[in-house]
């Protein structure tokens, strides 16, 4: 049989798991000659043979001997699937030495893969250890330049990869920051904020920074703040200062509608956080505060938000607090008036929220039951497995019905003030929460 159908017939086979370990053997020993047939096969979306096997024998049992051919592969690959094929290859090879000289290739694809690659072998978040034989200080001004890339996929990659190698970095972006060059400074800020927090910034900085806020903040026009999972109290007042009294924050600093979604945003996400919150300016007579320590129907905040709720009516006339979730998450609204609550529910795919109930159902709620065509929470024969489905996705149509839904919000939306991110008496216990990188 001619040598190219004997190449052939292995590739073949790593389909068959009875001959599949026979083949690797065979295809490890012809080494870089099986390359180009193998990318040809991982190409082939037909084929039968399993992704990772040849990945597993392009990048591991060939190695770095493969490496300029899979490069060359990556740079021609057409079609969105063909370059993730190809890419998955280049990126498990664990060659730092490779993916350092690769950052200055020609084609943004592979910039951008070498420096996934960087952070695939590199990255000592999430308590990952430092790898012993890499020259960490190489590696970051090799990503350096990948800051001002002209690709934005890459300078994205290249910004998040550098915050994830450790205490070096911080003071590479603090020398940027004073002696350049000047088009990395911005994306040095970014970085060095990221790392370490606001405390790893300068006063310079941290005073540029809190001027940018303050002159953006003078007029700029109210934005949606919907975090994916958002939390919030609404008061129908603009005694923002009043409201933050009552409610014990302090350290309250000017913030943009942008900080508070980004503060948002990083609070409600990977476990909540409820230290911070984001209080807007007065926006169409309401103002709002915003982030999980508002969470009406979280168990380990219910009790003390019903509290603080009931509180604000007592002073305000009325009060309200909610939680939406999106994507199944669920919904979840609490309804305070002269000091008393009114009404408290809460709706999960996943769990009872009945415990939470307090109070008859609202008219709103059983308007929303009428319109889908259902029979209204609280009447005889309505069904209760059909009003927790609707009532998941319920608490920003309800919000919006009784005030003012933060996810409404928009340049129609008018705005009195400037908002501010506040600690939560939650923080006074528990610490201050971790600072990073936001929008402004």
């Amino acid at each position: 049989m001619p040598e190219k159908e004997t190449m052939v017939d292995a590739i073949k086979a790593l389909a068959d798991p009875d001959l599949r370990e026979a083949a690797r053997e065979r295809l490890a020993e012809r080494g870089v000659d099986v390359v180009r047939a193998l990318l040809d096969e991982l190409l082939d979306e037909t084929s039968a043979v399993p992704q990772w096997e040849i990945e597993t024998l392009l990048a591991k049992r060939i190695g770095p001997a493969a490496f300029d051919e899979v490069t060359a592969a990556l740079v021609a690959a057409e079609g969105e699937e063909s370059r993730r094929r190809v890419s998955r290859v280049f990126t498990r090879f664990g060659a730092v030495d490779c993916y350092v000289v690769a950052l200055t290739h020609p084609s943004a694809r592979v910039r951008g893969s070498a420096a996934y690659g960087i952070q695939s072998v590199c990255s000592v978040a999430f308590g990952r250890e430092p790898q012993p034989d890499v020259d960490y200080a190489l590696v970051i001004d090799a990503l350096i330049p990948l800051l001002a890339d002209p690709d934005p996929d890459v300078a994205q990659r290249a910004e998040w990869v550098l915050t994830m190698l450790g205490p070096g970095v911080e003071e590479r972006m603090r020398d940027i920051r004073v002696q350049g060059p000047g088009n990395l400074r911005a994306q040095a800020l970014t970085v060095l904020a990221a790392v370490g927090g606001e405390e790893a910034l300068s006063a310079a900085d941290r005073a540029t920074v809190e001027r940018l806020i303050r002159i953006k903040g003078r007029d700029e026009p109210a934005q949606s703040l919907d975090t994916c999972s958002t939390s919030w109290i609404a008061v129908p007042t603009g005694d923002q200062q009043g409201v933050v009294e009552l409610l014990g924050l302090y350290e309250a600093r000017p913030a943009t509608f942008a900080l508070g979604l980004s503060v948002g945003g990083h609070d409600s996400h990977d476990g909540a956080e409820y230290g911070r919150v984001y209080v807007t300016p007065e926006v169409d007579g309401w103002t709002l505060v915003l982030g999980p320590w508002c969470n009406p129907v979280d168990p380990d905040r219910a009790e003390d938000v019903l509290r603080v709720v009931s509180e604000l009516s007592r002073r305000y006339g009325r009060a309200q607090a909610y939680y939406f979730g999106e994507q199944g998450g669920g919904s979840g609204w609490l309804v305070a008036e002269g000091g008393a609550v009114v009404r408290r529910f809460g709706s999960y795919w996943d769990d009872d929220g009945a415990r939470f109930t307090v109070g008859e159902p609202l008219p709103e709620e059983r308007a929303a039951c009428i319109e889908e065509g259902v029979v209204p929470v609280g009447d005889p024969g309505a069904d209760e497995d059909e009003w927790t489905d609707l009532a998941a996705y319920l608490a920003p149509t309800l919000a919006g019905q009784l005030g003012v839904s933060p996810m409404d919000l928009g340049p129609h939306t008018t705005v009195r003030g400037v908002g501010a991110v506040a600690l939560t008496p939650y923080a006074r216990e528990h610490g201050r929460p971790c600072t990073g990188a936001y929008a402004i």
